[in-house]
C-alpha cells in the first residue's frame, strides 16, 4: 500500500510540474516591456568594484536604492549577469532597502516599497533567494530580548549559613 502511495506522489509531483514552473514569475513568464530596463552606468559600476559581492555590495545596493528607489530594476536586470555571490548580495540589499520604506510609514514610502517588490518579477532565482534570506527575521531578530542585549553581568548574593 505505501508503495502505490509513493508511486502516486511521484507521479502527482511529475505531472504538476510543468504547470507550477509556468505559473511562477520570472523573467520569461513576465511581460516582454516589464522586464526591459535600461542599466544606468551607476549600477554596472557596482558590480565592477564588489567582484566578490558581500556585505559591502548589499550596503551599496541598499544605499543606492533608498536614494533613487528607479533603479530597482537596472539592479534586478544586472544582477542577471552577475556571479552566485553578487546575486545574493544584490537581493539582500533590496530587501534592505525595502525594509528600510516598509518602517517609514507614509503612503510614499509604501509606494517605493512596492516599486522594489514589483521588480523581483524579473528577478532571477539567485536574486530572489537572496531578497527572501535577507528579508526573514532571524532568531535573535524574532525573539526580543533573545541575545541579552544590555545584561549586565549576573548577581550573586551571599548565602548565609
Amino acid at each position: 500500500m505505501r508503495n502505490y502511495l509513493l508511486a502516486a506522489c511521484a507521479v502527482a509531483s511529475i505531472l504538476a510540474a510543468p504547470s507550477l514552473a509556468s505559473a511562477q514569475p520570472n523573467g520569461a513568464g513576465a511581460g516582454a516591456d516589464q522586464c526591459l530596463a535600461s542599466t544606468s552606468e551607476q549600477v554596472k559600476g557596482l558590480l565592477a568594484r564588489f567582484r566578490s559581492g558581500g556585505p559591502a555590495l548589499r550596503a551599496a545596493v541598499a544605499r543606492l536604492v533608498e536614494e533613487h528607489p528607479e533603479l530597482a530594476r537596472d539592479l534586478v536586470a544586472v544582477a542577471r549577469r552577475a556571479n552566485p555571490a553578487q546575486k545574493a548580495a544584490i537581493g539582500a540589499g533590496l530587501a534592505d532597502a525595502a525594509n528600510y520604506f516598509a518602517k517609514c510609514g507614509s503612503d510614499t514610502c509604501r509606494g517605493l516599497e512596492g516599486l522594489i517588490r514589483t521588480s523581483l518579477v524579473c528577478a532571477d532565482e539567485g536574486t530572489r533567494v537572496g531578497f527572501l534570506v535577507a528579508e526573514a527575521p532571524t532568531l535573535v531578530q524574532g525573539i526580543p530580548g533573545f541575545n541579552n542585549a544590555g545584561a549586565g553581568p549576573a548577581r550573586i548574593s551571599p548565602s548565609r549559613p
